[in-house]
């Protein structure tokens, strides 16, 4: 339930009054005053002066009908809605209602959830994932009772066949399993980046890769390792040294945060692709492989010292 802030009332009433017709408008029958709608809209929530009064009447009045204009017809009316989210999130400077973060998430989430996708823009689905990131960085907790469904949208939007919505996809997975337990619901997910770690653009498999341990290390109950661990040992000896750095830098990861039951069995799987690239061409690639092998030895030799104390 949205509670009423220390705000100025009179600059709220003030401006209700201008922009009570603009926030109708942006659902109505005629494109024309939806497009108009949201202009008005947009321009109220970029100026910065008043910011906890523009946040209430986002949050009170606005919010409700914003959310249907993700559905609008039009793409550049919902690229504007994307836009005043945006604006709205800049607003803040550490307290968030969690409720209207909840909704918009929702409502991304079900833009996104299902092949082929709702949202029929590419540029508009690449702006949606590019949203939730920011989201993620602002608020986190916004995240906390959408995990399933979240996970389940990631394993969608990473079969995207727009290489960028790929690319920010495993990014966002990757930020967003560091900071919530969201591994277990992650299958899909670690199904679709599999195939992506045999793109054609090196760009995309170098950002597969980099997701990878995050998101595996995200589950605390088993691994989904097996999945990828064929395609981890095959980009080990990719044509594009960054995406070899890259897989050995994912694969150390995994050496050093896994849990004892993952080392037993995967250790020697893992090992194996770091000591294969002592041999690789590049000289930057040999030292890399060695310097890692060298940490994780001397983080095995220290949990040994313990487990004899």
């Amino acid at each position: 339930m949205l509670t009423e802030p220390n705000i100025d009332r009179s600059f709220v009433e003030d401006q209700i009054k201008l922009l009570q017709r603009d926030i109708n408008c942006i659902i109505d029958q005629d494109r024309n005053l939806r497009k108009q709608g949201l202009a008005k809209l947009q321009d109220f929530f970029k100026v910065k002066s008043n910011p906890s009064e523009r946040i209430y009447i986002f949050d009170a009045y606005a919010l409700k009908n914003l959310l249907r204009v993700f559905e609008d017809q039009v793409e550049r009316n919902r690229e504007t809605a994307i836009n005043i989210v945006l604006n709205y999130l800049d607003l803040h400077n550490q307290h968030f209602n969690a409720e209207t973060l909840r909704l918009i998430v929702d409502t991304i989430i079900n833009r996104l959830n299902q092949l082929p996708f709702a949202e029929t823009s590419e540029e508009i689905r690449l702006a949606l994932i590019k949203l939730l990131h920011q989201i993620q960085v602002k608020h986190v907790k916004a995240y906390s009772n959408n995990l399933q469904r979240l996970a389940h949208m990631i394993g969608k939007a990473l079969q995207d066949n727009f290489p960028e919505v790929k690319k920010d996809a495993a990014i966002f997975a990757a930020e967003i399993s560091k900071k919530l337990p969201i591994g277990e619901y992650m299958g899909e997910a670690v199904k679709s980046l599999n195939s992506n770690m045999q793109h054609a653009h090196t760009k995309i498999r170098k950002a597969t890769v980099d997701s990878i341990a995050p998101i595996l290390l995200s589950r605390t109950n088993g691994t989904f390792l097996e999945i990828v661990l064929n395609n981890l040992r095959n980009l080990s000896l990719d044509k594009s040294s960054d995406v070899r750095k890259g897989t050995l830098i994912a694969v150390a990861e995994l050496l050093m945060h896994f849990s004892i039951q993952n080392l037993n069995t995967f250790e020697n799987n893992l090992i194996l692709i770091l000591m294969n690239s002592l041999s690789d061409d590049s000289k930057e690639i040999q030292n890399l492989s060695m310097q890692l092998l060298d940490q994780i030895g001397m983080k095995r030799q220290k949990l040994d010292q313990e487990a004899n104390l």
